[in-house]
C-alpha cells in the first residue's frame, strides 16, 4: 500500500515562508532595539557633548579673567607709588578688559600712612562706564574677608566662593584673588582681586546651553515635551550652590538639602563627585524627575559644573527612531511573504529529483549516481555541489581515517615518552624511610605530553645531593635535554662533593654539543646531613627559600649564566647553615610566572606570601601540596604555559 505524502513544493513553501516570516520578526525586533540603543547612545554623547561644550565656555570665561588679572597685577605692581596712580592705573586697566566686572586692590594695613588702616581702591563697570570707589573703612573690614586670606597665601591665584558685596558692586560676586608687590622692591603691597558677577556667570551659563540646544538635531521632534528642560547648576567646595536656574537656592542652600527618597545613593555620590573634583555621567532623582547629569570641575577653582537632561529627552527620540525603523522593517516583511510563497512553489519543483539522492548520501552512500538536471541556474549549481561533496567526502573519510590512526600511535608513543621521563625521576615516597633527620618531597608538572623540567637527589657519604633545573623551551626537545641533564647529573654526583664542579662539568658537556643553542637554568646543593652545611651552586636558576620558625626569606645566590651557554664559565660556589626545624623550597619560574585570565603573574611576593607561617611539624609533601592548592586558585580555569616543578628539603628538628 502506497503512503500518500505532502506535496513537497507546498510543504517547502510553509516552512520557508514560515521560516522568513520567523526570522524577519526577530530581525526586526533586534533592529528595533539597536535602533533605540544606537540612538540612545547618540543622544547620550550629543548631551555629554553640550556639557563639555558649557563647561568649556565656563573655563574660557575663567581663565580669561585669570589672563587678564595676571596682566593687570603686572601693570600695577610697577605704578604703585601714590594712591591717585593706583586708581588711574585701576580705571585704566579696567577700561581695557571690560570683560571683568570690576576689580580692586585691598591693601595691607597703613601700605599708604596717609589712607589709614583700610584702603581700597576699587573700579567698577557699570556698562555705560568705569565707576571708581573706595571701600575699604572699619566697616568693611576687608582684612577678615574669605577672598583676601586666601589671596594673601597664593602666588599664583585663587578663586574664592561666592559672596555679596554692598559696598563695592552691590551684587554677589566671586572674586579671582593674587598677591600683589611693589616693584622693585619686592614689597607686597596687598591683594588684588578681578571680579565675575554671579548673575551674569548663571546668564552665560544658560545662554551656552540654550545656543546648544537650538543647535541639537532634537529640536526637529516635535514630540518631545516642551517642559523636559535642560539645565545646568554649579556647586562650589562645600557643595553650596554657586549657580542654578530657582535663584532662590544661589548661595541659600546645599546640594545636599535635596536628596530625593528615591535613588538618594547616587544623589550623594554625585555630590561627592562633584566636590572632589571627578567628572563623569550618572543616573539620578534631580527634584523628582530621573535624569542624566552630566558633571566636571571648572580649571582649578575647586568649583564642579552640572548639566541635568532629564531621562525622558533622551528615551523619547530612541524610542521613535526604533519604532520608525521597525515599522519599515515589518511593511518589508509583509512583501517578502507574497513574494516567497509565490516563488518558491514555482522553484522548488526541481529540488524534488534530489530528494532521494540526498537521501542515499546522508545514509553515507556517497557513490550514489545524481540525477540530471539541465536547467543552467542555481538547481544545475546544486546538482554540481552535491556531486563534489560526495567526491569531498569520500577523500575525507579515507584521509581522516588515516590521520586517526596516526593520531592515536603518536599519543600512544608521547604517552611511553612521558612515562620514561617521569621515571627517570624520584617517585617514591618517603624518598629515605630509614633517615629521620631530612625529609624530601618533589613533583614535576609539564606543561605538555613531555616537558623539560627536571629534580633530582640522592644521598652518598652522608651527604644529600639534590638539584632543581629547566630547559629553555617545552615539549620532546626539553624533555631530550632534560634527560641528559638528569644523566650528567646522576654520574657526576657518584664521584665529585663540589657543587660548582659539577655545576661547570655539566656546563662544559652542554656548551660542546649544543648546536641548538638550548640552555638550562640549574640549581645544585650538596647538604652535609651531619654538620648540616649546605653548598650550593647557583647557574642562571630561580632563588630557593628559606624556612626557619616559619619566616621565609630568599636564599642568596650569585647569578651566573645558565649552563650550555658559555663553555668555560667559572661558577661559584656558596654556603649557608641549614639548623634543624629549617625547610628549604626549590621551585622552577613555572610557579612565579604562572598566570590569570588578565596576564596577572604568581611571582615571587605570593610565593614567600603563601610559605609564610609554615610551621616545622609541616612535611615537605604538605609544603607542596599547599603550593600546588595556591597557584591553582591563582590561575583558575587559565591554560598552563610553562613546566612547573617544586621541591622542598625539610631539615627535622633533633629530639
Amino acid at each position: 500500500m502506497s503512503r500518500k505524502i505532502e506535496s513537497f513544493s507546498d510543504r517547502l513553501s510553509r516552512n520557508v515562508v514560515l521560516t522568513v516570516l520567523v526570522t524577519m520578526t526577530i530581525i526586526a525586533v533586534f533592529v528595533f532595539i539597536l535602533a533605540a540603543a544606537g540612538m540612545f547612545v547618540f543622544s547620550k554623547a550629543h548631551y555629554s557633548d553640550i556639557m563639555d561644550k558649557a563647561r568649556g565656555n565656563m573655563a574660557m570665561i575663567m581663565s580669561k579673567v585669570e589672563v587678564s588679572a595676571d596682566n593687570i597685577i603686572d601693570e600695577l605692581s610697577w605704578h604703585i607709588t601714590t594712591p591717585d596712580v593706583v586708581t588711574e592705573t585701576l580705571e585704566y586697566e579696567l577700561n581695557t578688559n571690560r570683560h571683568i566686572y570690576g576689580c580692586g586692590i585691598a591693601f595691607v594695613p597703613d601700605f599708604f600712612p596717609e589712607k589709614g588702616r583700610w584702603y581700597e581702591p576699587y573700579a567698577l563697570n557699570t556698562g555705560d562706564s568705569i565707576v571708581m570707589k573706595e571701600i575699604g573703612s572699619a566697616s568693611h573690614d576687608y582684612f577678615n574677608a574669605e577672598w583676601y586670606m586666601q589671596g594673601l597665601e597664593s602666588a599664583q591665584g585663587v578663586w574664592s566662593n561666592p559672596y555679596l558685596d554692598n559696598d563695592g558692586a552691590g551684587t554677589v560676586l566671586c572674586t579671582f584673588a593674587r598677591q600683589v608687590y611693589k616693584q622693585p622692591e619686592g614689597i607686597l603691597a596687598g591683594v588684588f582681586g578681578a571680579d565675575i558677577s554671579l548673575e551674569e556667570l548663571s546668564l552665560q551659563i544658560e545662554e551656552s546651553i540654550r545656543k546648544e540646544n537650538e543647535e541639537s538635531p532634537f529640536l526637529d521632534m516635535k514630540t518631545i515635551d516642551t517642559d523636559l528642560t535642560i539645565y545646568s547648576f554649579i556647586i562650589g567646595p562645600d557643595g553650596d550652590f554657586i549657580a542654578h536656574p530657582d535663584e532662590s537656592r544661589i548661595l541659600q542652600t546645599n546640594f545636599y538639602d535635596y536628596i530625593p527618597s528615591k535613588r538618594a545613593k547616587q544623589y550623594k555620590m554625585l555630590g561627592d563627585s562633584m566636590r572632589a573634583g571627578e567628572s563623569g555621567e550618572i543616573a539620578v532623582m534631580m527634584d523628582g524627575v530621573k535624569s542624566d547629569v552630566y558633571y566636571a570641575p571648572l580649571l582649578d577653582s575647586g568649583w564642579s559644573m552640572g548639566i541635568v537632561v532629564p531621562a525622558k529627552r533622551v528615551l523619547k527620540p530612541s524610542f521613535l527612531y526604533g519604532a520608525l525603523i521597525l515599522f519599515m522593517i515589518l511593511l518589508g516583511l509583509l512583501i517578502v511573504f507574497f513574494t516567497c510563497k509565490r516563488s518558491i512553489k514555482k522553484a522548488s519543483v526541481p529540488l524534488i529529483q534530489l530528494a532521494d539522492s540526498a537521501q542515499e548520501v546522508a545514509q553515507g552512500n556517497f557513490d550514489t549516481k545524481l540525477p540530471r538536471i539541465k536547467t543552467h541556474d542555481e538547481l544545475r549549481l546544486l546538482r554540481d555541489s552535491f556531486d563534489n561533496m560526495q567526491k569531498s567526502l569520500s577523500k575525507h573519510i579515507r584521509e581522516l581515517t588515516e590521520t586517526t590512526a596516526q593520531k592515536a600511535s603518536m599519543e600512544r608513543e608521547l604517552g611511553v615518552a612521558r612515562n620514561i621521563q617521569m621515571s627517570m625521576l624520584p617517585m617514591t615516597w618517603p624518598a629515605f624511610p630509614e633517615r629521620d633527620d631530612i625529609d624530601i618531597y618533589g613533583c614535576l608538572t609539564p606543561a605538555k605530553a613531555v616537558g623539560g623540567d627536571l629534580y633530582d637527589f640522592r644521598i652518598r657519604d652522608g651527604k644529600l645531593f639534590f638539584c632543581v633545573g629547566d630547559v629553555s623551551g617545552k615539549g620532546i626537545p626539553a624533555s631530550l635535554v632534560m634527560t641528559v641533564m638528569s644523566s650528567l647529573f646522576r654520574t657526576l654526583s657518584n664521584s665529585e662533593n663540589n657543587p660548582a664542579k659539577i655545576v661547570s662539568s655539566i656546563n662544559s658537556s652542554m656548551a660542546a654539543r649544543n648546536e641548538s643553542m638550548m640552555f638550562v637554568t640549574l640549581f645544585v646543593g650538596v647538604l652535609d646531613l651531619d654538620t648540616e652545611v649546605l653548598k650550593y651552586c647557583n647557574a642562571g636558576h630561580n632563588a630557593p627559600v628559606v624556612i626557619s620558625g616559619g619566616k621565609p626569606k630568599v636564599l642568596n645566590v650569585d647569578a651566573n649564566v645558565p649552563v650550555g651557554i658559555v663553555p668555560d664559565w667559572d661558577y661559584s660556589l656558596q654556603k649557608a647553615t641549614l639548623s634543624p626545624g629549617t625547610i628549604l623550597f626549590l621551585y622552577t619560574d613555572g610557579l612565579t610566572e604562572a598566570t590569570r585570565a588578565g596576564g596577572e603573574l604568581f611571582a615571587e611576593e605570593r610565593v614567600l606570601e603563601n610559605l609564610s607561617g609554615i610551621e616545622e611539624r609541616t612535611t615537605s609533601a604538605d609544603i607542596i601540596a599547599h603550593m600546588t592548592t595556591a597557584v591553582n586558585e591563582f590561575v583558575g580555569d587559565s591554560e598552563q604555559s610553562d613546566d612547573l616543578t617544586m621541591m622542598a628539603i625539610r631539615m627535622m628538628p633533633k629530639s
